[in-house]
């Protein structure tokens, strides 16, 4: 029954909106220089890969974008475009040549800060997962030279950490002293494998756990900047 001279207020609903999910570009950039074939580095490189992707999927706290690249000589090949259809397998593209490693992180940098301009929004956050097994020895131009183009890629780290963007790096004792020293990441940002394949499939498990923790941090609106690994740390670890 209807009750007269009652008013209703039409702008009342009975359903509330979703709360939109923060953003994360989630980027993988690959080593596919020779060395990687040996030791079973680039054949456990791709089962770590698969894990984060599996994991990615999986992700209730964020919406996700993946994209993959591998770097060896003067190709910065991306085999994976930026997508939020997580793929469901990864197979890679081989190894084989060098490594311009300062290029290969610069250029991804450069064109995603460009993409997230374009076809999103400043609060998107970007996370870059570098993976090396050997020291840079082959880019081009302005990333000529390790310390050089180190020195100028470790400049543009450091403007982008207060732009949403995130760089973590695995790789060999040397490398992530370099990573520290010359490209200008946060130490606690960067994690150290034996160059073996077994060891760098940790590095990936590992970095699965880092994630899923960066990931609840930035549905939750907090700093990201760093402790990307060592949130990851527990009384066993040393």
């Amino acid at each position: 029954m209807r009750v007269k001279g009652v008013k209703r207020n039409r702008k009342i609903t009975t359903t509330e909106q979703p709360t939109k999910k923060q953003r994360i570009i989630n980027i993988f950039l690959i080593d596919a220089s020779s060395s990687m074939n040996e030791y079973g580095r680039y054949i456990n490189a791709m089962l770590g890969v698969n894990t984060m992707l599996a994991d990615i999927k999986k992700d209730e706290y964020t919406e996700n974008y993946v994209q993959i690249i591998e770097f060896a000589n003067h190709d910065i090949v991306t085999m994976v475009k930026l997508t939020n259809e997580i793929p469901d397998s990864y197979k890679g593209r081989g190894a084989g040549g060098w490594t311009p490693l300062n290029q290969a992180v610069g250029e991804t940098l450069e064109k995603i800060i460009v993409t997230r301009e374009k076809e999103f929004d400043a609060n998107v956050k970007i996370l870059v997962n570098v993976l090396t097994d050997g020291e840079e020895n082959y880019s081009e131009g302005k990333w000529h030279n390790a310390r050089g183009g180190g020195q100028l890629l470790g400049q543009i780290i450091k403007a982008l950490e207060s732009q949403g963007v995130t760089v973590t790096f695995m790789g060999a004792k040397n490398e992530v002293n370099y990573a520290i020293d010359i490209l200008n990441l946060q130490s606690s940002n960067t994690l150290v494998h034996d160059n073996t394949g077994a060891d760098i499939l940790r590095s990936y498990e590992r970095t699965v756990t880092a994630r899923q923790l960066y990931s609840k941090s930035v549905s939750k609106g907090e700093d990201v900047k760093e402790s990307f690994y060592t949130k990851t740390l527990d009384k066993n670890d040393k």
